[in-house]
């Protein structure tokens, strides 16, 4: 079978190729796995991210527009209370 160490030398390449497109597909294998994980991970990120959107953000926005609306009130009415304290220490 092996009649001169070229043989050897070719059936050792060929088992080593062998061996290492073997280890390529579990590679392959695994790595498909693992992305297929990070995409379920990112996922269920992306649902959470949407769901503190929608319970945090999107209320305090709406409170923030209700104190834009009501400031010029509250300032209007510091100002007076304001006025009222300086009339009142002034009489004093």
């Amino acid at each position: 079978m092996f009649a001169t160490s070229g043989d050897v030398l070719n059936m050792a390449l060929a088992i080593g190729f062998i061996i290492l497109v073997i280890f390529l597909c579990i590679f392959l294998f695994y790595a498909i796995l693992i992305a297929r994980d990070a995409s379920r991970v990112t996922e269920d990120i992306e649902e959470i991210v949407s769901r503190v959107h929608s319970t945090i953000v999107e209320p305090l926005k709406a409170v923030d527009f209700i104190f834009e609306k009501v400031r010029p009130y509250i300032e209007m009415t510091v100002d007076r209370v304001a006025a009222k304290a300086k009339a009142a220490k002034k009489r004093k």
